[in-house]
C-alpha cells in the first residue's frame, strides 16, 4: 500500500542555514577605506546571488571577497550555504568549521555547522553542535527547533519535547513536531491537544489540516486524521492527494463503506492511479464485494504489475472463494519480485497446504518462520502439523509462539483445539476462553467452545458461543446445525425447528469448485472491457445459467433477484422471490436477507412482509425488528414502526442506530421535543455521525425553530466538516432564513462533497426555478440526468416545465425568494430529503 504522503513541512534548511549578511561596517571618523568597500559589495553581491539561486555567480562573489577578506565570518558563512545548497557537504562542514576559528561563539554558525553534519546523516554530530549553540543563547528558536528534529528522528521524543517547547511564539511546523513528540512520548492527550491547537489557530490552512491529517493517521490516530483530512477536503475539494488519505484512513479506521465513495471521487481525478485503485479495491473486499474488488486489482496489476499488495489481495480474495489453485501462481510471482515478504510466504503455504501439496507448504512455513520468528509464523507451523495430527510437534511450534506472544488469539486457539481432542477439556476451555476474551469475535473460537459445551452436555451454557459463531462465520451451516441440536435437547422445539431450517437451507448452497485461473482472470478482463449497462446484462445472464444448472441452490435464487432488481425487472425478482421462500421453508436468515434486499431497492411493503415473517420465526431477534420498523418508516407507517421499535430488547434500545429511528419516528409525528431529546442522545454517544445532526436539524426545523436547526448543523460541521448532507441542510435553512447567497453558496458546497446524493441538486435546482434563474437551473437538471439516469425523478416533464417558464433578467444573479417561495422551496427540499433517507 502507498504510504501516506510525507508531512509538507520543511525541515532543515527553512530555519537551520541562516543566510548570512554583511554586518554594517562600523563608521570611522575618517572615510573607509576602497578594500573594505569593496569586500562589502562583493558580499552584498553574493547574497543576493545566492537568493536567486544563481550559485556559480554567488561562488565567484564570494571567493573575491574572501580573496580580499579572508577572515570574514559572514563571507565563510555564506560559502558554507552554497556548498551545501550544492550538497557539497564535507566542503560546507569545513568552510563553517573555519569560520568557527575567527568566531567560536558565533551561533549562526554553529547551527548552519549542525544543519550541515544533518544533511550528512551525522546526528550525533548535529545534536552536540546545535547544544553548543544552546550554552551561548538557550533561547536560540533555529537551534532548539532543529534539536528538537534530531531527536525526534534519534527516537527520543520526551527530549525533543524540552527543545520544542523552547521555541517561542510556536509556529505550526513547531506546533506539529510537537504534537508528533508528544503522540511518540505516549502523552496521547496533550499530542492531540496540541493537534487541535494548531488545528483552531489555523482553520483555513489546508496545507495545515492536511500535514495533522498525514502525522495523526502516522501515528495510529485515525479518528482525528479523519477530522483534519476532512476540513482539508471542505476548503479544496476535488484534491486527489487529500481525497486518497481520507480514503486511506477510513479503511484503516475500519470504516470501508465511508472510504469507498471518498476513492472513487481520487481515482475519478486520476483513473491511472494504481494505489488509489487498490484501495478501493480494499474497501470493495472489505463489504465483500469480492468480485468488484478483482476487477479493480486487475486494472491495477496492468498499470503496476510489480505491486505485491495488488497480487497478495488477489490471492487472498481467490483464497477466499476457495480458489487456491488460482492464488498459488499470484503468490509464487509476487515472491519473486519481493522474495522476503513474510506474508506472502505465509499465503502461499496455506495455499499449498489446502490443495494436499503438503511438502511444498512446509518449505514456505520453514521460510515464513526464517522472515518472521513472531507468534503468527509459529501459529502457521503448528496448524500445519495440526492438521497432520501430530499434535506434540504442533504444540511445540505453537508453545513458542506463545513465548513470542502471550496474547496470540490463534496460538491460544490451537492448543484448545488440540487439548480437546486429546480429552483435556478443561484446559481446552481455558485456552478458548483466553483467546475470545482477547477477540469475542473469533469464530472458530466461538464454534469450538459451543462445541465443547455440547459435548459436556452443557446445552444451555453452549447456545450463545454458537449463535454468535453463526453470526460471525462466513459458512455457518455447521453452527446452526449444531444450535439446533443444542436447542433440541433443552426441549426448545420452536427454536430447534428454526435453526435447523436455515442449516437446511445453507447446506443447499454447494461449495465452490476450483476455478481456473486464466479463464477467470480472462473473464474479469472481457467484464472490464464493457459498460455499465452491458454488465448488468452479462451478470444477469450468468446467474440465470447457474439457476438453469443448479435449481435447488438459495443463494442463486438470491443473486437472480438481485440482479432483475437492479436491472427494474420487478415483477420477475418478486416471482423468483417467492420461489427462494419455497426453497428455503421460510427460514429465519433467508427471511432477512429478502427483506433486506427488497428494501435496499425501495419495495417497502414487499420488505415489510419479509420482516414481519422473520419476527414470526425468530421473535427474540432485535435484528429483525429493527428492520420492521425501519422498513415501515421509510413506507410512512410510522405508527406501526413505532410499535415494533418498542418491541426490541431494553439493550438494543440504547444502540444509537434505534435511538436515531426512534427520533426521526418521533419527528414525523409531531413528538418534536421527544425527537429531539432522542437524537441528541444519540449525538452524545456518537458524536461523529453526520446522519445523526441531519435528523436533529430536520427535528427542529418541523418544531419551528430554523436558528437552532441551523446552530445544530454547523455543530455538525465542525465535527464532520466534510459532510455534503450537512452543508445541504445548512444551504436550506439560509435560504428560509432569507439569505440566498449563503443558501446558495452552501447547496453548491453540498453538491461538491456529496455529488452522489440526488437531493443535492434538486434542491439547487429548485432554488433557481423559484428564484427566476431558468437557465441555471436547467444547467442543475442537466447535470443530474447525467448522474442520475435512472433518478427518482420525472427529467422530460421538468424540462418542458423550464422550457414554458418566463425567462426573467436574474440569471447569474443570487436574488431572494419571497417568504411563499421560501416555504414551498422548504416543503419540497424536505420531501426531497426524505426520499433520499
Amino acid at each position: 500500500m502507498r504510504p501516506l504522503l510525507r508531512i509538507m513541512m520543511s525541515t532543515w534548511l527553512v530555519m537551520s542555514l541562516e543566510i548570512a549578511r554583511p554586518h554594517a561596517p562600523e563608521v570611522p571618523g575618517t572615510s573607509p577605506s576602497s578594500t573594505t568597500q569593496d569586500t562589502t559589495s562583493d558580499l552584498e553581491q553574493a547574497n543576493n546571488l545566492f537568493r536567486q539561486g544563481s550559485l556559480d555567480e554567488a561562488l565567484t562573489a564570494v571567493e573575491r571577497s574572501l580573496a580580499r577578506s579572508p577572515h570574514n565570518v559572514d563571507a565563510l558563512n555564506l560559502l558554507g550555504l552554497i556548498y551545501h545548497r550544492e550538497q557539497r557537504y564535507g566542503e560546507s562542514v569545513h568552510t563553517f568549521q573555519k569560520a568557527l576559528e575567527f568566531d567560536a561563539r558565533s551561533v549562526k554558525t554553529l547551527n548552519n555547522l549542525a544543519a550541515s553534519y544533518a544533511a550528512e546523516q551525522k546526528l550525533d554530530l548535529a545534536e552536540q553542535t546545535f547544544r553548543q549553540t544552546l550554552r551561548w543563547e538557550p533561547r536560540n528558536r533555529t537551534a532548539n527547533y532543529n534539536l528538537g528534529l534530531i531527536l525526534l528522528e534519534a527516537h527520543k521524543p520526551k527530549q525533543a519535547i524540552q527543545a520544542l517547547e523552547l521555541v517561542q511564539p510556536p509556529d505550526p511546523s513547531t506546533l506539529l513536531n510537537l504534537a508528533k513528540a508528544f503522540l511518540r512520548a505516549g502523552s496521547t492527550s496533550r499530542g492531540l491537544a496540541t493537534a487541535e491547537r494548531l488545528s483552531m489557530r489555523n482553520p483555513k490552512d489546508v496545507k495545515v489540516h492536511f500535514s495533522l491529517g498525514v502525522l495523526l493517521a502516522s501515528e495510529q490516530k485515525y479518528g482525528p486524521a479523519i477530522h483534519e483530512f476532512a476540513l482539508a477536503d471542505a476548503l479544496e475539494p476535488h484534491t486527489f492527494e487529500i481525497l486518497h488519505d481520507l480514503g486511506q484512513t477510513y479503511l484503516r479506521h475500519n470504516e470501508p463503506a465511508k472510504a469507498q465513495p471518498v476513492l472513487e471521487q481520487a481515482l475519478h481525478l486520476r483513473p491511472d492511479s494504481a494505489d488509489t485503485l487498490y484501495l478501493l479495491a480494499l474497501s470493495m473486499s472489505d463489504q465483500r464485494r469480492d468480485i468488484e474488488a478483482l476487477e479493480l486489482l486487475v486494472r491495477a496489476q496492468k498499470l503496476a504489475p510489480k505491486n505485491t499488495d495488488t497480487l497478495l489481495l488477489m490471492a487472498r480474495l481467490s483464497m477466499k472463494q476457495s480458489f487456491y489453485e488460482d492464488a498459488i501462481p499470484l503468490l509464487s510471482e509476487a515472491i519473486k519480485i519481493d522474495p522476503r515478504r513474510a506474508d506472502l510466504h505465509a499465503a502461499l503455504g496455506e495455499s499449498y497446504f489446502t490443495v494436499g501439496k503438503v511438502p511444498e507448504a512446509f518449505e514456505e512455513f520453514k521460510s515464513l518462520l526464517g522472515l518472521d520468528p513472531s507468534a503468527r509464523s509459529y501459529a502457521f507451523m503448528g496448524l500445519y502439523y495440526r492438521h497432520l495430527d501430530r499434535f506434540e510437534e504442533a504444540k511445540q511450534y505453537l508453545y513458542q509462539g506463545l513465548k513470542a506472544d502471550a496474547h496470540s488469539p490463534p496460538i491460544l486457539f490451537n492448543l484448545g483445539f488440540i487439548a480437546k481432542r486429546q480429552g483435556d477439556y478443561l484446559r481446552a476451555e481455558q485456552y478458548f476462553a483466553r483467546a475470545l476474551r482477547l477477540d469475542p469475535n473469533y469464530a472458530d473460537a466461538l464454534f469450538e467452545m459451543g462445541g465443547l459445551k455440547m459435548e459436556e452436555k452443557k446445552y444451555a451454557e453452549s447456545i450463545p458461543f454458537l449463535r454468535r459463531s453463526a453470526e460471525m462465520n462466513d459458512k455457518p451451516a455447521e453452527a446452526y446445525y449444531k444450535l439446533a441440536i443444542a436447542e433440541r435437547n433443552l426441549h426448545q422445539a420452536e427454536a430447534s425447528e428454526r435453526d435447523m431450517k436455515v442449516f437446511v437451507t445453507l447446506s443447499k448452497n454447494p461449495q465452490p469448485g476450483p476455478y481456473p485461473l486464466q479463464n477467470f482472470f480472462a473473464y474479469l478482463n472481457r467484464r472490464g472491457n464493457l459498460s455499465p449497462e452491458q454488465r448488468k446484462d452479462a451478470d444477469l445472464h450468468e446467474v440465470e445459467a447457474e439457476v438453469r444448472e443448479h435449481p435447488e441452490n438459495p443463494r442463486s435464487l438470491y443473486l437472480l433477484a438481485e440482479a432483475y432488481l437492479i436491472q427494474n425487472r420487478v415483477h420477475d425478482a418478486l416471482e423468483v422471490i417467492d420461489r427462494l421462500d419455497r426453497q428455503s421453508g421460510g427460514d429465519f436468515r433467508t427471511l432477512l436477507g429478502e427483506g433486506a434486499l427488497l428494501a435496499e431497492f425501495r419495495l417497502y411493503s414487499a420488505a415489510i412482509h419479509h420482516f414481519e415473517d422473520a419476527v414470526r420465526a425468530n421473535p427474540a431477534s432485535d435484528e429483525a425488528r429493527y428492520n420492521l420498523a425501519n422498513a415501515q418508516f421509510q413506507n410512512h407507517e410510522e405508527a406501526q414502526a413505532l410499535e415494533s421499535l418498542q418491541q426490541a430488547s431494553p439493550e438494543a434500545q440504547k444502540d444509537d442506530s434505534y435511538l436515531a429511528l426512534l427520533g426521526d419516528i418521533y419527528a414525523r409525528i409531531g413528538r418534536s421535543r421527544d425527537a429531539i431529546r432522542v437524537l441528541g442522545q444519540a449525538i452524545e454517544n456518537s458524536p461523529d455521525n453526520d446522519q445523526y445532526y441531519f435528523s436533529l436539524a430536520l427535528a427542529e426545523l418541523r418544531a419551528d425553530n430554523p436558528a437552532r436547526a441551523y446552530t445544530t448543523l454547523e455543530q455538525g460541521l465542525a465535527r464532520v466538516p466534510d459532510s455534503g448532507m450537512l452543508y445541504w441542510g445548512l444551504g436550506v435553512v439560509s435560504i428560509l432564513k432569507g439569505d440566498a447567497s449563503r443558501g446558495e453558496s452552501y447547496l453548491r458546497k453540498a453538491i461538491e462533497l456529496a455529488p452522489s446524493r440526488e437531493s443535492t441538486f434538486t434542491a439547487l435546482g429548485i432554488f433557481y426555478y423559484e428564484a427566476g434563474r431558468i437557465s441555471e437551473a436547467r444547467e442543475v437538471l442537466e447535470r443530474y440526468s447525467q448522474i442520475f439516469p435512472h433518478g427518482s425523478i420525472d427529467v422530460d416533464r421538468i424540462r418542458q416545465t423550464l422550457d414554458a417558464a418566463p425567462v426573467s433578467g436574474n440569471s447569474g444573479k443570487t436574488v431572494g425568494l419571497s417568504p411563499d417561495a421560501r416555504r414551498e422551496f422548504y416543503q419540497l427540499a424536505l420531501t426531497l430529503a426524505e426520499q433520499d433517507r
